[in-house]
């Protein structure tokens, strides 16, 4: 209050001309506003009204271990998990995923047991009982095959005459998983796409069935891999399929609203750069 009486005193004290003092006064008055809203003139906005911040819901999915796509020590879980949290982030929803085998990771969701609402990724199946999303990714599925032997195949029955294997509970071209299911074909089932590889590299099996992208994978990253089957194995131009890949519900309305939800959010996704996400095209 010292500074304000002392102005005051200082204006009295002179001849008062409206012209000439007028700075004067404009420069009392925004001292003295500036002395009662100190906030104000330093630009403090704590005052203002906030934003409020969303909570996002939590979904909790299962999935494997099949890298590039997913994977529990995959940068963000995996390309194709981290599409999945980006999109279900813009509708509200926090994604929390259990990496677990695959026979595993299905049945938890299919059971309901431990909360867990969906699981991915899987190829079109139809079953009554579950409800797919739209595509999250696409998958180029074929054979791996020894450098010095390859198949040359043009059709499936073909495959009776060699030794193939499948990863266990993991679904196949679909020609390919009728001939077996009607044991026309019988194949050596193996529990990861890393023993088909290693066996194809030995010279134990002629060909096994694996996307191309997950053969790539290994044989860049995977340090057993590429003692062995470095420059031993191809992914094979025959028999090849390309097939989608989604999210996997339990039907009922809720799964369905919710699905309806991340689809139509997922077309904004359409152009997003994914490599698994855009279908090669066969030569």
């Amino acid at each position: 209050m010292k500074k304000y009486r002392q102005m005051t005193v200082d204006f009295q004290s002179k001849p008062w001309s409206p012209m000439k003092n007028s700075h004067q006064l404009r420069l009392a008055t925004v001292l003295l506003l500036c002395s009662y809203f100190p906030a104000v003139a330093a630009g403090d906005n704590s005052s203002q009204p906030k934003a409020a911040t969303v909570e996002l819901q939590p979904l909790r999915f299962t999935s494997l271990d099949w890298a590039p796509y997913t994977g529990a020590a995959l940068p963000e879980g995996g390309e194709t998990t981290g599409l999945l949290r980006q999109v279900f982030a813009e509708i509200g929803y926090q994604l929390q995923v259990d990496f677990l085998p695959w026979n595993n990771a299905v049945s938890q969701v299919v059971s309901g047991v431990n909360g867990h609402l969906a699981y991915y990724p899987e190829y079109p199946l139809q079953d009554p009982k579950l409800l797919l999303s739209g595509a999250i990714g696409y998958s180029e599925l074929g054979l791996v095959e020894s450098v010095e032997k390859p198949l040359l195949l043009t059709n499936f029955l073909a495959l009776a005459n060699y030794r193939f294997g499948v990863v266990q509970d993991y679904l196949n071209m679909t020609e390919l998983d009728r001939l077996i299911a009607a044991n026309t074909l019988r194949p050596k089932i193996n529990s990861t796409d890393k023993d088909n590889v290693l066996q194809v590299a030995r010279g134990e099996l002629d060909a096994a069935v694996i996307d191309k992208r997950v053969l790539q994978f290994l044989l860049k990253h995977d340090a057993d891999i590429k003692a062995v089957a470095a420059g031993k194995v191809q992914f094979s131009q025959s028999l090849r399929e390309h097939k989608s890949l989604h999210l996997v519900f339990v039907a009922n309305n809720k799964n369905r609203k919710l699905i309806q939800q991340f689809n139509q959010q997922l077309q904004r996704h359409k152009n997003q750069f994914l490599p698994s996400a855009k279908p090669a095209k066969s030569p």
